[in-house]
């Protein structure tokens, strides 16, 4: 851009620079505002303030509430299956006690007035319908018996050991039966498992070969023994007869 002052002579003969048209002129500089204009500004930065507030306020109050609301829920919630637990284990022992009337009059009969065969068949009657209640409120036995060997259910104690590769880990006697309710594990059964072991077959051990032996001088075969003399019969004696 050119400057129209610029090369220019004063009265006196000096040069002109004039303004200098290349400098850039700042016009972010701030210009002083009418002061009403300044105090409503304010104002209303007040108000802006003071409504925040006002809603920290509230969105806390409304916390509180819900964490509130929410502790009372979680001991409501305790409570309930407290309760409903309570009622499932006096459900489970009104089905059971009639079994333990069963066992107090089997414990009080006379001993005089039954028999042992007697006494044997009715405590199995007694168990049997103790295991029919339990088995109908979820209890369920565990089947260990000559089935492969399963962490999850069983538990080892002993092992034995077999020379057939099928009955490798698999339960050979159950100690104490296992049991599980309603697909929970209550005990693991105790049980001992066969071990498979290859039986090592050692060859007999090769006996260095000894040179043979001179053959023994055949002793000379005794001749029999000449049959002994056979002794002569004596003769009877006679007896002198009494003239």
């Amino acid at each position: 851009m050119l400057n129209p002052w610029k090369g220019r002579r004063s009265e006196d003969g000096e040069t002109v620079a004039g303004p200098d048209v290349d400098k850039s002129v700042d016009t972010d500089q701030h210009v002083p505002s009418n002061p009403d204009e300044e105090a409503e500004g304010e104002a209303g930065d007040e108000d802006a303030r003071m409504r925040l507030e006002n809603e920290l306020e509230k969105l806390k109050d409304r916390h509180l509430r819900l964490a509130a609301e929410f502790e009372n829920f979680r001991k409501r919630t305790r409570k309930e299956l407290a309760e409903a637990r309570t009622i499932a284990q006096a459900d489970l022992l009104h089905e059971v006690l009639p079994t333990l009337d069963d066992l107090a009059r089997v414990a009080d009969t006379p001993h005089e007035s039954t028999t042992v065969e007697a006494l044997d068949e009715g405590i199995e009657l007694i168990l049997g319908n103790l295991g029919k209640k339990l088995e109908d409120a979820g209890l369920v036995r565990i089947d260990a018996l000559g089935k492969p060997f399963d962490p999850e259910f069983h538990q080892g104690i002993l092992t034995v050991e077999v020379d057939d590769s099928e009955l490798d880990e698999t339960v050979s006697r159950v100690f104490v039966e296992g049991y599980t309710f309603l697909g929970r594990l209550v005990r693991p059964a105790q049980v001992e498992v066969r071990r498979f072991v290859m039986e090592s077959k050692s060859e007999p051990e090769s006996e260095p070969e000894s040179e043979p032996d001179s053959e023994p001088e055949s002793e000379p075969e005794s001749e029999p023994d000449s049959e002994p003399d056979s002794e002569p019969e004596s003769e009877p004696e006679t007896e002198d007869q009494p003239e």
